[in-house]
C-alpha cells in the first residue's frame, strides 16, 4: 500500500525524493487548480496560484512540524491557497478595478471553506480509484465502473459483462471496502 499522507509529508522535506514530490504533486496540484478556479480564477491566475503555493510548500515544508494537535495540513494548504486567492484579488482590485467581483466572490455559495472540503475529498478519491484499480481484476473494475462510478442500471452492467447481480454486489463491496481503505490512509492525520 502506498505511504500515509503523514510520510509523504516527512519524505518531501527531502528536496531529493523525486518520487515523493511526483506524488505530492499528482494529489495536490490538481486539487489546489481545481480549487482557484471554482473561486472564480481565470486559467491563468489559477496556475499562478498553484504555483505560488506549491512553491511556498516547497520552501516551508523542512520547517513544518505535523502537530495534529495545533493544526494538520490539511488546514494549512487551505490557509495558503486561500490567502494567495485573496492577495490577487485585492490585487487585481487596486489595478483593474475588480473591486465588486471580489465582493461576489466572497459573498457567493457555496463559500469557499465549503468547495476546499468538497474538492479535497473528491481528490483523494480519485487517487484511491487510481490505486485501486492497480491491484483489482480489470474485468472487475470496468463493472465497478459501470456501475458505481457511471450510474448505469446493474441488470445492463450484469448483461454488458456476463455477471450476475451477486458477483456485481460482491465486486462493488470489495471495491468500496478497498477504497475505504485508501482513503483512510490517504487522508490519515491530515483531516483538519
Amino acid at each position: 500500500m502506498e505511504t500515509t499522507r503523514a510520510s509523504l509529508l516527512v519524505r518531501i522535506k527531502d528536496p531529493g525524493d523525486s518520487s515523493a514530490w511526483t506524488t505530492f504533486d499528482a494529489i495536490y496540484r490538481p486539487l489546489l487548480d481545481r480549487y482557484a478556479r471554482a473561486r472564480g480564477l481565470t486559467h491563468a491566475d489559477a496556475e499562478d496560484v498553484v504555483q505560488h503555493c506549491m512553491s511556498a510548500i516547497a520552501r516551508h515544508i523542512k520547517s513544518f512540524d505535523y502537530e495534529p494537535a495545533t493544526g494538520r495540513f490539511k488546514g494549512w494548504l487551505k490557509t495558503l491557497v486561500n490567502n494567495r486567492i485573496t492577495d490577487l484579488f485585492r490585487k487585481k482590485s487596486h489595478v483593474d478595478g475588480y473591486s465588486a467581483a471580489l465582493d461576489r466572490l466572497q459573498h457567493r455559495e457555496p463559500q469557499p471553506d465549503a468547495i476546499f472540503e468538497q474538492m479535497w475529498m473528491e481528490q483523494h478519491l480519485k487517487r484511491a480509484l487510481k490505486l485501486v484499480r492497480q491491484e483489482v481484476e480489470e474485468h472487475s473494475f470496468r463493472a465497478y465502473q459501470l456501475y458505481v462510478v457511471e450510474q448505469r442500471p446493474a441488470e445492463k452492467v450484469c448483461q454488458l459483462l456476463g455477471l450476475n447481480a451477486n458477483q456485481l454486489y460482491s465486486i462493488r463491496w470489495r471495491i468500496n471496502r478497498k477504497i475505504r481503505e485508501y482513503l483512510k490512509h490517504l487522508t490519515a492525520d491530515m483531516e483538519s
